[in-house]
């Protein structure tokens, strides 16, 4: 009996000792894997995700959704890189958003803010994840990433949230709470940028809405009608103009004034800046820009003259003295000026005197350097102008703009 129990000991040492060995070698196996697929496959993946995260967005670019996904999600699942993976988190929520997944958008923007708080990129983050919520409609969630980014981020990130913040309150018709958010957003971003452009349009929409709306703002006065007035009197009074007065204070040509009647202007020394590189006409006041307007300027050998001009007499309707030709009258198909005609009278005697600011019947060439020297806009724009600046205001054009110049 002592023999065979002997016998059945070793036997159970054996098994206990073959399981065991079985245990080591599928831990040795489990953690070879392991490392094969996190430190030697994630390793190798790292170290190809910027040339990787290049080709991504070419083909975002392209607008092939499957190949930038392809190329993204390894690099998102399988490095953890504080500065690789955010951005491909942030390009691959562009690709489901475009390619119509807003929730897996969401996702991977809240990937990005929640795991990687130190990263450069996560105010970048913020931001865009606050830009889609506001897309897909939680105007409440979006606001509250604007309002903390408004606080805490640097000027360049906090100018897309002020832009945000500025669309909200206007949402809610509080139009100057919202075009002082425009304003200092085109305060802090950055010089030309998109972030910029955005800014300044939504400053210059809301300057010329609030200017010519009836409802009185904290720059604007009031003006009591006397005996004797009409448009035309108050508007030199008051060196303002009857486009302004009329637009203003709801009247036409033909309204009757009485004596006593309350109108609203808005006092403004305006000047002009024309940017002949870019072909942009800024309007500027006291507070530095207040509208941007997009113009065509002189083709090549005919160079819209660089200097100092002053707005002349201005026409509605101009009748347009073709050299060479004779006059063109208002409305023909070839009357080249459109609606309006805005002279541009020169400061020095060496500088061209037959120079204006007019409408077009080319609107395709707005942008452009298509002209015979003098800045074109579009219609609907130079009639704004036209209704904005009074004879003698400021005109210079310059090669590049010094964003000083705006009070930048």
């Amino acid at each position: 009996m002592s023999v065979r129990k002997r016998k059945d000991d070793i036997s159970l040492t054996k098994i206990i000792l073959a399981i065991c060995l079985l245990l080591v070698v599928g831990v040795g196996v489990h953690r070879a894997a392991r490392w094969f697929r996190e430190d030697y496959v994630g390793g190798a993946i790292e170290a190809a995700a910027p040339s990787e995260l290049v080709r991504a967005e070419e083909a975002f670019e392209a607008a092939d959704w499957a190949e930038a996904r392809a190329r993204l999600l390894p690099i998102v699942e399988k490095v953890d890189n504080t500065a690789l993976t955010p951005q491909a988190l942030l390009l691959l929520a562009r690709v489901e958003e475009q390619d119509g997944h807003g929730e897996r958008s969401l996702a991977y923007l809240k990937q990005a803010v929640d795991m990687y708080p130190d990263s450069p990129l996560n105010t970048k983050a913020e931001l865009a994840y606050a830009q889609t919520l506001e897309r897909q409609g939680r105007l409440e969630d979006a606001l509250v990433i604007y309002t903390a980014l408004e606080q805490n981020a640097t000027p360049e990130m906090r100018a897309p949230a002020l832009c945000g913040l500025a669309r909200a309150v206007e949402r809610e018709g509080d139009l100057e709470r919202a075009r002082g958010y425009y304003r200092q957003a085109v305060r802090d971003a950055e010089w030309n940028t998109p972030e910029w452009d955005e800014a300044a349009d939504g400053l210059g929409r809301l300057n010329t809405e609030l200017i010519f709306d009836r409802r009185p703002t904290p720059e604007s006065e009031v003006y009591v009608v006397e005996r004797g007035d009409n448009l035309t009197r108050i508007g030199m009074k008051l060196n303002t103009t009857q486009g302004l007065l009329m637009r203003a204070n709801g009247l036409t040509q033909e309204s009757t004034l009485n004596i006593g009647d309350r109108l609203k202007y808005t006092p403004k020394d305006f000047r002009i800046i024309i940017e002949r590189s870019t072909c942009r006409l800024f309007l500027l006041d006291g507070d530095g820009l207040f509208k941007r307007y997009p113009v065509g300027l002189g083709r090549p050998g005919h160079e819209t003259t660089l200097g100092e001009f002053r707005i002349g007499n201005k026409q509605v309707d101009p009748t347009w003295f073709k050299p060479n030709h004779g006059p063109i009258p208002p409305g023909h198909p070839d009357n080249e000026l459109g609606t309006r005609w805005m002279p541009m009278v020169p400061e020095r005697e060496e500088l061209p005197s037959d120079l204006g600011i007019h409408g077009t019947i080319a609107p395709e060439t707005i942008g452009k350097h298509s002209s015979s020297g003098c800045a074109r806009m579009f219609n609907p724009d130079a009639e704004e102008l036209y209704d904005l600046v009074v004879r003698s205001t400021p005109v210079e054009v310059v090669e590049v703009l010094d964003p000083r110049d705006l009070g930048l």
